[in-house]
C-alpha cells in the first residue's frame, strides 16, 4: 500500500466504525471540547473537528493549507466545511505566498474547490491585497473567481470592479467594470 494512502485508509476505518455506531440505537455525537459555532456539512456521516490543518499535498512538493478554528467533515459528500479559516496556498513551489482568510469555507475534496459564501480577504507577498465578495477557489486551474464586487490593491494602485479572476501561478488579474486610483507619488520608471 503506498504510505500516503494511508491516512485515507484509516479515515475510512474511522467513518466505518462511526457510521456503525449512528446506526446503533444511542445515537450520540462527540464534539470537542473547544469547538465552536454549528459547522455543518449537509447530513450523511461526518466528523467533527476543533482545530484543524488540511492539507493537499502535490507530487512535486508543494501543497495548499487550510487551517480552521472548527471544521466538519462529511464522509459521503466528501467536503471539509470549516469556520475562521486561513488558506495558504502553493505552499513548497515557486509561485508561494497567497494567503486567503475567511469566516466560511467549504472545501470540496473531489471537485478541487474551496467556497467562500462570506467572501474573503487575499493577501500576496509582493503587497497585494484583496477585498473580495462571495467567490470560489478552483485548486486544479490555480484561479480564486469572485463574480461579485471586489476590490485590489497593490504597490500603487488601488481597482475596484467585479467579475475577478486572480490566477495566482501566472500572477494574473482580471477584472470587469474597474474603477481605478492611482494615488499621488512616485512610480517606478517615473522621473520627478
Amino acid at each position: 500500500m503506498n504510505v500516503r494512502l494511508l491516512p485515507w485508509a484509516a479515515m475510512a476505518l474511522l467513518i466505518l466504525v462511526l457510521a456503525i455506531r449512528s446506526s446503533l440505537p444511542a445515537n450520540v455525537a462527540a464534539v470537542p471540547a473547544g469547538a465552536s459555532g454549528p459547522e455543518t456539512a449537509g447530513g450523511g456521516s461526518e466528523i467533527r473537528l476543533g482545530p484543524v490543518d488540511v492539507r493537499e499535498l502535490h507530487d512535486d512538493g508543494s501543497w495548499n493549507r487550510l487551517d480552521a478554528d472548527g471544521a466538519v467533515y462529511a464522509y459521503a459528500g466528501r467536503t471539509v466545511t470549516a469556520g475562521g479559516v486561513v488558506i495558504f496556498l502553493g505552499e513548497g513551489a515557486p509561485f508561494a505566498g497567497t494567503t486567503v482568510r475567511a469566516p466560511r469555507a467549504a472545501w470540496d475534496l473531489d471537485g478541487k474547490t474551496i467556497g467562500l459564501p462570506e467572501g474573503c480577504r487575499v493577501a500576496r507577498k509582493g503587497g497585494w491585497t484583496g477585498e473580495l465578495s462571495a467567490g470560489t477557489l478552483d485548486l486544479a486551474r490555480s484561479v480564486l473567481r469572485v463574480p461579485g464586487p471586489a476590490r485590489i490593491d497593490g504597490p500603487g494602485v488601488s481597482v475596484r470592479g467585479r467579475n475577478l479572476a486572480w490566477e495566482w501561478v501566472e500572477e494574473k488579474i482580471t477584472m470587469e467594470s474597474t474603477r481605478s486610483l492611482l494615488p499621488p507619488g512616485k512610480f517606478p520608471g517615473r522621473k520627478g
